[in-house]
């Protein structure tokens, strides 16, 4: 699965070999009540995919619009699966844009009290525009 389209929320996936890497770019808005309805399927296959690739998952939100506490839930759920399965983990996201900076401070400030408990890292850039 190379793509997901809900309503106003567009997910594509690249795939890189060398280093193996699985980059995932957000865009549009992710607002719905249950998103984990549809990006919990779709973040397991994403997973097994990248596990099975020996790969990191690279996340992209700069050019998101957009996304609610229901999606930042999921997020979490997602970095507890990467954790537990070893695969490495980036988010970046655009500090200028205030919501983004915001969230993803908040998701930072969250994971601190687990940040020793295991040796696979999960890594927050900010990326200037």
């Amino acid at each position: 699965m190379n793509e997901l389209r809900h309503g106003a929320l567009f997910l594509k996936v690249t795939e890189r070999a060398d280093p193996a890497l699985l980059s995932v770019l957000w865009e549009g808005k992710s607002a719905d009540r249950d998103p984990a309805a549809v990006l919990k399927p779709f973040f397991d296959s994403l997973l097994t995919r990248t596990k099975l690739a020996h790969a990191a998952l690279d996340m992209h939100f700069e050019k998101l619009e957009h996304f609610n506490s229901s999606t930042i839930a999921v997020l979490i759920q997602l970095i507890n699966a990467a954790t537990e399965q070893r695969i490495a983990l980036t988010f970046f996201y655009d500090p200028s844009a205030r919501w983004q900076a915001l969230s993803f401070d908040a998701i930072q400030r969250a994971l601190k009290p687990f940040g020793g408990a295991s040796p696979v890292t999960v890594n927050f850039v900010a990326v200037k525009p």
